[in-house]
């Protein structure tokens, strides 16, 4: 009788912390959907402190992700940063967290980090535009103008779309001479 009580107080702990878990995962998101970014962290820290309390399955990588990207949009790298790394902790091939890991230490101008992580992502999954072009902007804030185009041609090879993106881009307003990047009509 005592085993049945036990298990399912069990039972009634775990699910309660998990539909926690969902609750605040999908305020998170919305929040996130919607720009509301201190809102969108507070979501996701429940919704990581619940998921910790299921005692079973407690990892939680997508809301860690989700979690950094709050902060990355909301211009606060450092804590940014720690959640890319705790997702990173826990599905160590998360190439989106790897692509967002880069894209905050490159907000912090940190670009040996940023080169870090794309070349793990790369080891990973190879064909992943965003990587290389993350990867093209580290080396052009390095000066080393061969890798960054040599990257970006390879971003581009793989997605269109990341033309676009280095045109807009001031960290290769420096290499705007290369051939790669089209000539502006006057």
């Amino acid at each position: 009788m005592a085993f049945c009580l036990i298990v399912t107080v069990l039972f009634i702990w775990v699910w309660h912390h998990q539909s926690q878990f969902n609750d605040h995962s999908r305020k998170g998101f919305f929040h996130l959907t919607n720009g509301e970014l201190d809102q969108a962290v507070e979501a996701y820290t429940k919704a990581i402190k619940n998921k910790e309390r299921t005692i079973f399955f407690t990892q939680a990588p997508s809301a860690y992700n989700n979690l950094g990207q709050a902060y990355l949009r909301k211009e606060e790298y450092v804590p940014a940063i720690a959640a890319f790394q705790k997702t990173l902790e826990m599905s160590p091939g998360a190439v989106g967290a790897y692509i967002n890991l880069a894209t905050a230490y490159l907000k912090q101008d940190l670009p040996d980090a940023a080169i870090e992580s794309c070349e793990a992502a790369i080891r990973i999954s190879p064909d992943v535009a965003h990587l290389h072009y993350n990867l093209a902007c580290a080396y052009a804030l390095k000066k080393e103008d061969q890798k960054s185009i040599d990257a970006l041609q390879r971003a581009i090879e793989l997605d269109g779309r990341m033309r676009v993106l280095a045109d807009e881009e001031n960290v290769f307003d420096r290499l705007r001479s290369y051939p790669i990047f089209p000539a502006k009509p006057e």
